[in-house]
């Protein structure tokens, strides 16, 4: 049954600061089910910037915003991890859209003979297939949704917005909505207002007749953001990559350097294993991956029990091989403060991505407190007291990745 008048988004005195400008001052919308609302300006004139605020991924200076979750959301940049299978992130975006199995959806779009392929090996067109699939699969199911979609038709060949045409008409007359923001004069058709960011509107009838799309039965939504992380560092080994290699390097280096007479510096290599970027925040760094998961509810920092085990070990495996006489029991508990370091660098890495200029950040400025802690837990090695800097260096870091969550930047739909 089609919902007509359920507000499926509304944004209440929108204001977002890029720079020293604000992009967006005051701003106010309402959409309600069976709307198309097609957003134009010139560039920079804020439209991305609005569907990211909406979608919570840009922080905000002030207002709200109320979206019905769960929603679809198309970046400009895909935002899909170029090392996933096809049929992986159809999987992740219908569980995230809360639908049954999404059979025959890859065949419509043109994907179905690439299905077990890597997103990264798909050319242009086909990448924008998977994306706009993505934002369009939560109103694939029965329950009336939202779907935000950034420049949907760039990059597809005429066939393929055929497709979205037909399908965005199909589904907003099931009763599903869709902000869209597009320079592609094409996706007026579909509209059923026009609207600039001054927040004035025109409507319009909509020239694209219903049709036949896809339905799915709908399932509580749910996140996959371990299994897809978990995924990815099967496919890419990079927790070995980034760990494995500082600690066999540091350890090759200073056994070449002081062979025997290691010293204090024991402990270095395990450091260098334990301040790598989470993996999860790795994988998100890809073509905006992480700003989808972020935007479907998703946090990023997901743990690897490789390589916490790898951390744990490493003292262990350090001191073998320089020949240092150690208590089993107690170098295992010395990776407990290397383990706090992998926990409190993975939230100053998180932290630094949800700023406003990622790129900007100086993370390693912000690590360089972690030394502190590595300072410590050579006190307990050489120190009669084992416990109180064994204590102290594995309570920093776990404070500092307890504490650093409050200063995430607000956004809109948080």
């Amino acid at each position: 049954m089609i919902r007509r008048g359920v507000a499926l988004l509304h944004v209440e005195a929108l204001t977002v600061r890029r720079g020293t400008q604000n992009v967006l001052e005051n701003f106010n919308m309402k959409i309600e089910s069976g709307n198309c609302i097609i957003l134009t300006g010139e560039n920079g004139s804020g439209k991305s910037t609005l569907l990211e605020s909406i979608a919570g991924i840009i922080p905000i200076q002030s207002g709200e915003v109320s979206i019905q979750r769960p929603f679809g959301l198309t970046l400009q940049s895909g935002g899909i991890n170029g090392d996933e299978l096809v049929n992986e992130r159809l999987e992740y975006a219908a569980q995230a859209a809360g639908i049954g199995e999404p059979e025959g959806v890859l065949a419509r779009w043109g994907l179905e003979h690439r299905r077990y392929d890597r997103i990264g090996q798909l050319s242009g067109g086909l990448y924008r297939r998977m994306a706009v699939l993505q934002g369009l699969m939560p109103a694939y199911g029965g329950e009336s949704r939202i779907c935000l979609l950034d420049e949907p038709s760039e990059g597809l060949d005429d066939t393929s917005v055929e497709t979205l045409l037909s399908d965005i008409a199909t589904l907003r007359a099931r009763g599903h909505a869709f902000l869209i923001a597009t320079h592609d004069p094409r996706l007026h058709d579909c509209a059923t207002a026009i609207m600039n960011l001054s927040g004035d509107a025109n409507d319009v009838v909509s020239t694209i007749e219903p049709s036949s799309a896809p339905e799915f039965d709908s399932i509580d939504s749910q996140l996959s953001l371990t299994k897809w992380s978990s995924s990815l560092d099967r496919r890419t080994k990079w927790p070995l990559l980034s760990r494995g290699i500082p600690l066999i390097g540091s350890i090759l280096v200073l056994y070449a350097l002081l062979g025997n007479e290691i010293g204090s510096l024991v402990l270095v290599p395990t450091f260098l294993a334990s301040i790598p970027c989470l993996s999860s925040l790795h994988h998100a760094k890809d073509a905006r991956a992480g700003d989808w998961w972020q935007a479907m509810g998703g946090r990023l920092f997901t743990l690897d029990p490789l390589s916490m085990l790898l951390i744990l070990i490493s003292p262990i495996v350090t001191a073998s091989i320089f020949g240092i006489e150690y208590d089993a029991a107690n170098w295992m508990l010395i990776g407990l403060p290397f383990v706090g370091i992998y926990l409190a660098s993975g939230a100053i890495h998180e932290l630094a991505m949800k700023m406003p200029r990622t790129g900007g950040q100086y993370v390693p400025l912000l690590s360089l407190v972690l030394i502190w802690p590595l300072l410590i837990a050579n006190d307990a090695i050489v120190a009669s007291d084992f416990w109180t800097p064994l204590i102290l260096a594995t309570g920093i870091p776990l404070i500092i990745w307890f504490g650093l969550p409050i200063l995430h930047p607000r956004t809109a739909s948080s």
